[in-house]
């Protein structure tokens, strides 16, 4: 029998009611603990902001949020909270209706002890039995089969980005590929191009990705040894394992085809194929490299790979691990980070400056990385310059290996301040606009972080993350504060009957809004208003 202690909040408007459920049994011997009492449903979802129960038992008919519209918002947000209707006998037709919204069990009021806990050890056993399916092998199995196409994606990503032949590796190939691992492999990049793509969001990024993933994907439907899916970076990833796939031939008809159907236009960079599965990484790195002169050559969109487009056959590679984590703090903002990791990245292992050659490389890499990620977020490149005029090719012309880190450093910590304010303004503005709405519609009783977040077409989640990382507290707690401030101002300033004011300040439930009141001045209305005569 599991041990764990499962967590339970009461909802209900009558304090009577309340009580009766928990003196109705010994809720530790059935493992169980009371976390929280609730008087309404707006009460109950701000307590399931900071702990989120196992059982929820709620009333129906409660004022402010009753318990239909709590059960509704629960079943979403909560989905693995088992939920107990408490209902008179006059509703118990009306409570059936719930049933819909996944409650568990109803109670019929006055509550018999031997229901209770009847109905406590059938949610115990539920709860267990869940947990343990869980665990179990059969139900890891489906949820396996349901994602093979997407683990199969991220393991042939990650093996074309790093090749390296292990007991593990092996394993993985053998695994998804059943019928025995290919002896052939060439891979290829496509990129969606626009003059317009700096203006895109990321969303607009995303939507055409996966339109010209899904047409491709019906053009290849049927051809053997084939397949495309996407990377992390706006780019589709086409393998092909046998010969009889002619690569360039396909490459041209997909370009017509989607620019005559949508007016998109499509870059190809084509990598050398090999007859070793192994030797994924080196093509994919030949693609990367021909996808990025694909880039600057417009009338030439499908670049396929030749030892003098680049200097790969020197068989220096600078690391992909800290190549990826300098773009990652570009990305994300993070000056300091750059600025202390992108030296090492010049340096040999024995501690001297890499050559000038190979440093061009490095900069040109970390540059191009830099133009895509500026695209991605709107933020134009001309202004980060040191001086007027500059350009990259001006920073790439450096007579040394020293020049060319020093300048290459400056442009990219420049352009990861510049996305750190954008990041920070832009989050700030939605923060202030969403405080202004709030101050401005205090006495809406409806005023919730669901209905606000729905306004401003965010995810309730991130918006009660943003609330507390930039507030310091939580919504709830924020609109309580209001709330509460805005009465003590009524109180204050006229003759209003408690109720009145609780109604003013959107708190349609006056034993609710007394409750509140005691908590966050310490004193009942009468005892604060005698204390201010």
């Amino acid at each position: 029998m599991n041990n764990s202690i499962f967590k339970v909040i009461i909802v209900d408007d009558e304090e009577l009611a309340r009580k009766m459920l928990i003196t109705g049994t010994n809720w530790s011997a059935l493992h169980m603990e009371i976390i929280a009492e609730a008087v309404s449903g707006q009460d109950a979802l701000s307590i399931m902001e900071e702990q989120i129960p196992d059982i929820l038992f709620t009333d129906i008919k409660m004022p402010y949020m009753d318990g239909m519209e709590l059960c509704n918002i629960v079943t979403k947000r909560y989905p693995h909270t088992k939920i107990v209707i408490t209902t008179a006998f006059k509703d118990f037709d009306y409570a059936h209706q719930c049933i819909s919204l996944g409650v568990s069990h109803f109670l019929l009021k006055p509550i018999n002890r031997n229901d209770l806990v009847s109905t406590l050890l059938k949610l115990r056993e539920q709860i267990e039995k869940e947990k343990q399916q869980w665990l179990e092998f059969d139900h890891l199995k489906k949820i396996l089969e349901k994602n093979h196409s997407f683990l199969r994606e991220r393991f042939l990503l990650e093996f074309c980005e790093n090749s390296t032949r292990s007991v593990s590796t092996e394993k993985q190939i053998s695994y998804y590929f059943p019928n025995g691992i290919p002896c052939y492999i060439q891979v290829t990049l496509l990129e969606a191009h626009s003059s317009h793509a700096g203006n895109l969001t990321e969303e607009e990024h995303l939507l055409q990705d996966m339109k010209n993933l899904e047409f491709i994907k019906k053009h290849i439907e049927g051809m053997k040894n084939i397949e495309i899916f996407a990377d992390h970076n706006h780019h589709l990833v086409l393998l092909t394992y046998s010969p009889e796939v002619q690569v360039v031939s396909l490459c041209e008809q997909l370009q017509r085809s989607i620019y005559q159907t949508s007016g998109n236009e499509i870059l190809f960079g084509i990598g050398n194929h090999y007859d070793n599965f192994y030797k994924a990484e080196i093509s994919w790195k030949e693609a990367l490299e021909s996808l990025k002169f694909s880039q600057y050559m417009p009338n030439q969109p499908i670049i396929i790979y030749q030892n003098d487009i680049h200097v790969q056959n020197t068989g220096w590679t600078s690391s992909p691990a800290e190549l990826e984590d300098i773009k990652f703090y570009v990305k994300a903002g993070l000056p300091d980070s750059v600025q202390k990791l992108l030296p090492s990245l010049y340096m040999e292992s024995d501690g001297g400056p890499i050559s000038l050659e190979h440093a061009r490389i490095l900069s040109m890499t970390l540059l191009s990385s830099a133009v895509n990620v500026a695209n991605d977020i709107g933020i134009p490149l001309d202004g980060l310059f040191s001086d007027s005029g500059s350009s990259f090719l001006q920073i790439l012309l450096e007579p040394t290996s020293q020049d060319l880190r020093s300048q290459t450093s400056a442009f990219l910590i420049r352009l990861a301040t510049e996305i750190a304010a954008y990041r920070t303004n832009k989050s700030k503005t939605v923060l202030w606009e969403v405080l202004q709405y709030i101050q401005t519609h205090l006495t809406d009783s409806s005023l919730s972080l669901g209905s606000v977040a729905e306004i401003f077409h965010m995810n309730d989640s991130y918006l009660s993350r943003t609330f507390t990382k930039e507030l310091g507290f939580s919504f709830s707690k924020y609109l309580n504060r209001l709330r509460m401030e805005h009465a003590i101002t009524l109180i204050n300033t006229t003759d209003l009957k408690a109720y009145q004011i609780a109604e003013a300040v959107g708190i349609p439930d006056a034993y609710y809004f007394s409750n509140c009141f005691k908590k966050y001045t310490g004193k009942s209305i009468r005892d604060y208003r005698k204390g201010t005569t």
